[in-house]
């Protein structure tokens, strides 16, 4: 009975709330081969993407249709990657982190390299980073799920969060994002958001009632997570549903400005409420 309540609860919260709208589409068969199948998206703007496939280890950039660029591969060149896992837009910079060289390649906007940064850890060598973010002042931040570990990554890289202290397994962080103001935001696999401020302090947390979370983003002044589903909850408690079709997957999400970018297994979806 309890679940059942929960279950309408939720239900009632998601049709109470704004529809939110599709402003553009993209679709993926249109743009790419079979063979290419991206799993993390960054936006460039509200029709031009970065896309990265972790399966055939390559950055293509797309605007609206059409392939701009590529680059990356397997291979022991410098713009080739042995395991990119994450990448933003930062500091009018492509930050792609690449887990098992240690390192954040930084790329321009045509995806030319611009330079190689190696994470150093005084605790792990090498450190393994997983997930990357960037917070306003400009700075980057490498977390890695293996050591629970936040680093900033300014001159003197350094610890900004350490999950040990609180007695949370950094293998359970299934994504972090930061706000405008630099506060972090951290999704566990326990469907909690952890939530520091930008000094690496915790200051509280959150349970999210929408099944699976996977992504944080900080999007119309909230926090908002997302499940593959399609199922999206504000911080403060809101819930929606996303315009995707019945055997459409989410796999990624991003901001630009007002718009929330969502890459599916199918499309690339721009929206806003």
């Amino acid at each position: 009975m309890k679940r059942l309540l929960a279950c309408l609860g939720l239900l009632a919260a998601c049709l109470a709330q704004e529809p939110l709208f599709t402003l553009k589409e993209f679709k993926l068969s249109k743009i790419f081969e079979a063979d290419f199948s991206p799993q993390r998206v960054a936006a460039l703007g509200d029709d031009q993407f970065v896309l990265l496939d972790q399966k055939s280890n390559e950055l293509i950039l797309v605007s609206n249709d059409r392939i701009i660029q590529r680059t990356g591969g397997f291979g022991q060149n410098v713009d080739s990657f042995t395991e990119p896992v994450d990448l933003m837009v930062h500091n009018l910079q492509i930050w792609v982190c690449d887990r098992y060289e240690n390192t954040v390649k930084r790329l321009d906007y045509k995806l030319n390299l611009l330079g190689i940064d190696n994470v150093i850890s005084n605790d792990y060598d090498p450190f393994y980073p997983d997930l990357i973010t960037g917070n306003p002042f400009g700075k980057a931040h490498v977390f890695s799920r293996q050591y629970g570990q936040l680093l900033s990554m300014d001159n003197s890289i350094r610890v900004l969060i350490d999950l040990n202290q609180y007695g949370i397994d950094g293998r359970c962080i299934m994504d972090l994002k930061t706000d405008n103001a630099g506060n972090i935001a951290l999704l566990s696999c326990e469907s909690k958001i952890i939530l520091f401020n930008r000094f690496g302090r915790k200051s509280r947390m959150s349970l999210v009632h929408i099944d699976d979370p996977i992504h944080i983003i900080h999007w119309s002044n909230d926090w908002v997570v997302l499940n593959s589903q399609g199922e999206i909850e504000s911080y403060s408690g809101d819930v929606n549903a996303l315009p995707i079709r019945e055997n459409e997957t989410i796999l990624d999400a991003d901001v630009y400005f007002q718009y929330l970018i969502i890459l599916t297994d199918q499309r690339i979806l721009v929206l806003k409420k």
